[in-house]
């Protein structure tokens, strides 16, 4: 059975191993080189290097905030033009084209 300081330590140690497993998937992309190449170079086998990769992207996903919808209640407001004693009251939603074109008449 493990206790809470054996618990912590290892989490610490994973952590640790993902950092550098990520440090290396970043370096692989910045060197520009393909995975193979960069691989060969830093004495890491492809299937290694992806087995890594796949670990900080779960790493990734488990740490990401998760979705949450929300509604916007519609607005009641109203845009308002005036010229020469015309009022005008649209509404906010209106498309950007039928209020510039109606702008574009006023003016």
């Amino acid at each position: 059975m493990e206790t809470n300081s054996t618990t912590a330590i290892t989490t610490v140690k994973q952590e640790l191993r993902l950092n550098e497993w990520a440090a290396q998937i970043e370096a692989q992309y910045a060197s520009g080189l393909t995975v193979q190449k960069w691989c060969a170079e830093n004495g890491i086998s492809p299937k290694t290097y992806y087995y890594r990769l796949r670990k900080v992207r779960e790493q990734c996903m488990e740490a990401a905030p998760s979705i949450v919808p929300l509604s916007v209640p519609q607005s009641n407001d109203k845009i308002r033009i005036e010229k020469n004693g015309l009022q005008i009251s649209l509404p906010a939603d209106i498309s950007v084209d039928i209020l510039t074109a109606l702008v574009y008449e006023l003016c």
